[in-house]
């Protein structure tokens, strides 16, 4: 048996059984005050809960791809055994909850450890990335998971030094290498880093990110679903969308079943607090990601964070990137405009039908879309200039911008007109 861990206590056991896997909120969990459940899909209730909807929770906090493949032949367990996996690797997962084995949790009491995480450590690990094994996978006690498809490193950040959770203390940010392999992926912390501080700079609700460079370029960002006071760290639960929605990980795009903006606006109706902000700050992840020709905005890139009064909100975006820069990727769009996934082929008709589908103005939609386009030109110099880009990444960004501005212009212009 696995036991679910909150800060305020004990909130479940999860087990296997014949079809896969149960899960059962802890009594003393129900008669907490301030209870909240995993997921409005899973509600707080005595009965044991069974089926799809404890597998779309639980599997959609692990790793996916080759970084889950991988894993699973590290600790030699099927892929698809998701109880056997979070039991190997499920103690740091995004959001709030310690999933740990039943009869350790007691371990969640202990005073918080940490070990010192060096330049010579982490060229380490990143050597043992080149090789197609797993960041961290060198440090056996050190069981962390990060939900996404790419490898990243969870740690906690202070007084500029690095250093490693062990047990069940928390990270307080997220350190993303280089995309592997390299020369397919060129610039890939650049570019995210780049993307990431022009939506800051536009006024978007982005989590604090820095590259550092030492042994070589990487991306730490500032986990969002962790709230800093002096030495204590709090975990703060989150849902992504597909977790919101009942899809499984291998489902995130819309073309394998996963949400759609229609579906992102309508779980945004469902269950945030504060719908109307929400949407728009929904509407500008849209425009931005059709700016910077960013073709990879699924489902599992959008979540809702739970807030101390139990309500959701819309979380910071996330996983911002110029996919376009990469021509051995697909430039279709993970979530279709209107019913069209070509970037170049979205007309007037397909913002029409997008609004309509999801029930916005167009006459806001077309202001808000001008005001982004022209600042994301203004600022496109200052924030490269920061980052030192390369001449090609810049040349890019440069290009991308002017086009799919330019075509937002013209073809937004045409809506409702």
């Amino acid at each position: 048996m696995l036991a679910v861990i909150h800060s305020r206590g004990y909130v479940g056991t999860l087990r296997p059984n014949p079809d896969g896997m149960e899960f059962v909120y802890a009594p003393q969990w129900l008669r907490r005050k301030d209870a909240f459940p995993l997921s409005p899909r899973l509600a707080l209730r005595e009965d044991v809960w069974r089926g799809n909807e404890v597998l779309f929770f639980f599997s959609n906090l692990l790793p996916e791809g080759t970084v889950l493949e991988t894993l699973a032949k590290l600790q030699r367990l099927p892929r698809g055994n998701v109880y056997r996996l979070l039991e190997a690797y499920g103690r740091e997962c995004a959001g709030a909850f310690e999933i740990v084995p039943a009869g350790t949790e007691k371990l969640s009491e202990s005073k918080l450890t940490y070990r010192k995480y060096t330049s010579k450590d982490l060229a380490a690990d990143l050597d043992q990335l080149r090789n197609r094994i797993p960041l961290l996978a060198r440090h056996s006690e050190l069981r962390l998971s990060l939900a996404g498809a790419q490898n990243k490193i969870p740690v906690r950040y202070a007084d500029g030094e690095l250093s490693l959770p062990v047990g069940n203390a928390p990270s307080t940010h997220i350190l993303k290498p280089a995309l592997q392999p390299e020369k397919l992926f060129p610039d890939s912390v650049v570019n995210e880093a780049f993307c990431l501080h022009l939506a800051a700079a536009l006024g978007m609700n982005v989590p604090p990110t820095v590259v550092l460079t030492d042994p070589e370029p990487m991306l730490l960002i500032e986990r969002y679903d962790r709230v800093v006071t002096g030495e204590r760290i709090e975990r703060l639960h989150q849902l992504d969308l597909c977790q919101l929605a009942g899809v499984l990980p291998d489902h995130k795009y819309e073309s394998d079943g996963g949400p759609g903006l229609g579906d992102c606006f309508g779980l945004i109706d469902a269950h945030s607090a504060l719908p109307a902000v929400d949407r728009l700050h929904l509407v500008d992840w849209t425009i931005f990601n059709y700016l910077i020709g960013n073709a990879d905005g699924h489902g599992k890139n959008l979540s809702m964070l739970y807030q101390s009064d139990g309500s959701l909100r819309l979380a910071p975006a996330y996983d911002l990137l110029a996919t376009g820069y990469w021509q051995n990727l697909s430039d279709k769009m993970a979530m279709a405009i209107g019913g069209e996934r070509r970037p170049a082929w979205v007309q007037a008709r397909h913002w029409q039908r997008f609004c309509e589908s999801v029930g916005l103005n167009p006459v806001q939609l077309r202001r808000r879309a001008r005001d982004l386009c022209s600042a994301a030109l203004a600022k496109r110099v200052e924030v490269l200039g920061s980052l030192g880009a390369s001449i090609a990444l810049d040349q890019h960004i440069a290009a991308t911008l002017d086009r799919n501005s330019e075509r937002i212009e013209r073809r937004l212009g045409e809506v409702g007109a």
